[in-house]
């Protein structure tokens, strides 16, 4: 299931997310702010009564009231099964904040969605009761990575997953 509000990335997904005998693929229009609709739609393809995954890849960082987020993040976990698991990135301040707040205040200000980065702490809010599964939240780049042992370079983004209990 794949969710979004652009008309042109729906045009691709129109072209591309077909079914197939291993399974259904589909997709809906709708807006990361309304949870709700995002339920209906996602319902007339996938099985609430199972455990889901629900990906929230670099999404809430649209939604700039914090307490906003936390609810749309809850109302969506209401919707699934124990046993679902939430998978969140974010943009961060943690991380080269200088940088990434000019970044973000260049991009808030060429008329685009705007957006806001947010620190682990508030990141963390994102996954209230869920268990988080290690390493917990942390960059990206060091959520189980394949070399161990290897330097790793954090990245500018936090990523986490949370089981519902």
């Amino acid at each position: 299931m794949y969710v979004d509000n652009d008309p042109l990335v729906l045009s691709h997904a129109h072209a591309l997310l077909t079914s197939a005998r291993e399974g259904a693929t589909d997709y809906i229009e709708a807006d990361v702010h309304d949870p709700g609709a995002i339920v209906e739609g996602a319902a007339r393809t996938l099985d609430f009564g199972r455990p889901v995954a629900i990906t929230m890849l670099g999404i809430l960082n649209f939604v700039l009231d914090t307490d906003e987020a936390v609810s749309i993040v809850r109302r969506l976990l209401d919707a699934v099964q124990s046993g679902s698991h939430v998978v969140i990135s974010h943009p961060t301040t943690e991380v080269d904040g200088e940088a990434m707040t000019t970044a973000v205040d260049y991009w808030n200000g060429q008329g685009s969605a705007p957006m806001t980065l947010r620190s682990r702490a508030e990141v963390l809010r994102l996954f209230a009761g869920t268990d988080l599964l290690e390493p917990g939240v942390v960059s990206c780049s060091r959520w189980r990575p394949d070399a161990a042992g290897q330097d790793i370079t954090d990245v500018t983004h936090f990523g986490g997953v949370g089981r519902k209990p």
